[in-house]
């Protein structure tokens, strides 16, 4: 069965619309104040823990992630990812399990290995600083030359304006501004964890990772017609030139839409300050245009890396996060990864006998991919062992620092607070309850504890392609910091000192998680 056959069983649709919610918002709010409330009167009744499950240190946590992050990227498909998958799979051995499976996964790798943007008027030659953009076409080594057009955000009273056949797009690229601050005083969330009262009524977080012009299709779905690409497509451009015009710094390198679908025309990225230049030059009737984007493309595989400690029960609590990273990939997903081996450290010292359940580890790829690994090992084992899992609990991103932009050199900032984080639960009091009492104890700084379906999606990340298409229960513990997806991802931006804290507060929710009746979860 062919990859779209398969998947037009059911599609991960990850599409976010401020219609959709703030309507199913309005659904949520009474919903999440009756849970919350169930939540708090679970706990009154919660017995302290009787098994004692000790962390790793932190030097140990962040010697794994070094090690994760030593080559300069984790692409799918590339030498690079399979060095680390082969890592990833000696040291789950390693560490006590035993029959660790390392599934292909087909992928196409596509890499860019030359990219420029050069503007030329009256004479003048003018080079502006670019990134290529994901699974675009490519160009012959002289590239492409033709005049720029400017089609404000390309809406489609945007293309209705202008003629941009034969010409070059200049578009910007619009990201979601979501306002915390007001929303928490707005809603009842599961919970806040906030200890150091961080988060007021003027906190708000770009979402960076969301296009909103140039969103990503569903994995082995349709195109998706709101996209500012395919539109400049069907009316005959050349390529496209797409600022990053809501960015919060003048990065470039943005990595995405990551959905795995190949594209027929070049693009490139550029900074919002480059484009402030490149929107003024694109007005002018003189302006030409050159872009070059040479690379290859070919079939390749990734692999999902996955095995099972046995406990008492066949009854399973998953543990997951992807291993692909665009770039360095400290916090997209090393630290996930990291996470992941912290809990198998853990759980391994602890014996058998005495693991009340069992406990399957994976590893996914492809989530720069579609979500590929996930989808194809959700479905793969939707029907034998993933019938036993009560709740994934998926980890992204942990302990990332926030970043600012800094309004003198326009990069980021490092702060002194984690970035802000969410963890996505299947709407259940028994899931939420244990949930809130581990940040409580642990002192969790700046998440949001929210339903799995807060954004009227599936939960975004990993958890939500498990939700779809093995219909699991979730806790997906994730962080937004501004330099995921760049080239900024970088280990510095890894409070290293929370990172015992965290693995520890995991360690004791997967504790909890132990001890539930299957027919409360």
């Amino acid at each position: 069965m062919s990859q779209t056959q398969e998947s037009s069983k059911a599609v991960t649709e990850f599409r976010l619309s401020k219609k959709k919610f703030l309507l199913n918002l309005i659904k949520l709010i009474p919903k999440m104040k009756k849970i919350r409330k169930r939540a708090e009167e679970i706990l009154l009744e919660t017995e302290p823990l009787k098994l004692k499950v000790e962390a790793p240190n932190s030097d140990i946590i962040h010697k794994d992630l070094e090690n994760i992050c030593k080559v300069p990227h984790r692409r799918i498909g590339t030498e690079e990812a399979h060095e680390i998958e082969d890592f990833l799979v000696s040291k789950c051995k390693e560490l006590g399990l035993e029959s660790v499976r390392k599934e292909p996964v087909e992928v196409i790798n596509w890499s860019a290995t030359n990219w420029n943007l050069t503007i030329s008027r009256e004479g003048e030659e003018i080079e502006i600083p670019c990134f290529y953009v994901l699974n675009t076409g490519f160009t012959s080594e002289s590239g492409i030359t033709a005049p720029l057009i400017y089609v404000g955000t390309g809406k489609e009273k945007d293309f209705k304006k202008v003629d941009v056949s034969d010409k070059i797009v200049v578009a910007d690229i619009e990201f979601p501004n979501l306002p915390i601050g007001k929303l928490i005083k707005l809603t009842k969330l599961f919970y806040v964890s906030d200890p150091s009262n961080s988060i007021d009524d003027t906190t708000d977080l770009i979402l960076t990772f969301a296009l909103s012009n140039f969103p990503p299709q569903a994995l082995g779905g349709k195109r998706r017609e709101d996209s500012v690409y395919w539109r400049a497509f069907d009316r005959g451009a050349l390529g496209l030139v797409l600022i990053l015009r809501d960015y919060p710094s003048n990065i470039n390198s943005h990595w995405g839409p990551y959905d795995g679908a190949m594209k027929p025309i070049p693009a490139l990225y550029v900074g919002k300050y480059e484009g402030i230049k490149v929107r003024e030059l694109a007005k002018e009737d003189s302006a030409q245009c050159t872009m070059i984007l040479e690379g290859n493309k070919e079939p390749s595989i990734a692999h999902n890396i996955w095995g099972i400690l046995p406990g008492k029960s066949e009854e399973m609590i998953m543990i997951s996060s992807h291993h692909d990273s665009a770039f360095k990939g400290a916090s997209e997903d090393g630290t996930g990864v990291a996470m992941v081996l912290a809990q198998l450290r853990a759980w391994s010292k602890i014996p058998e006998k005495e693991r009340p359940r069992s406990l399957l580890f994976c590893l996914s790829a492809g989530h720069l991919y579609g979500g590929i690994g996930a989808e194809k090992f959700a479905q793969k084992y939707k029907d034998t062992f993933l019938k036993n899992v009560l709740v994934d609990l998926n980890l992204e991103h942990m302990c990332a620092k926030e970043v600012v932009e800094d309004s003198e050199t326009h990069n980021f900032k490092i702060t002194n607070n984690l970035a802000i984080g969410a963890l996505f639960i299947s709407r259940n009091e028994n899931l939420v309850a244990p949930v809130i009492k581990a940040c409580r104890e642990h002192n969790i700084e700046r998440m949001l504890l929210i339903p799995d379906n807060f954004f009227a999606t599936p939960p975004i990340g990993e958890a939500g392609h498990f939700a779809t298409h093995a219909n699991l229960k979730v806790i997906h513990w994730i962080r937004s910091p501004y330099y995921l997806l760049t080239e900024e991802d970088t280990l510095d931006k890894i409070d290293v000192n929370k990172l015992h804290t965290t693995a520890q507060c995991v360690s004791d929710l997967i504790n909890s998680l132990m001890s539930l009746p299957r027919e409360s979860i």
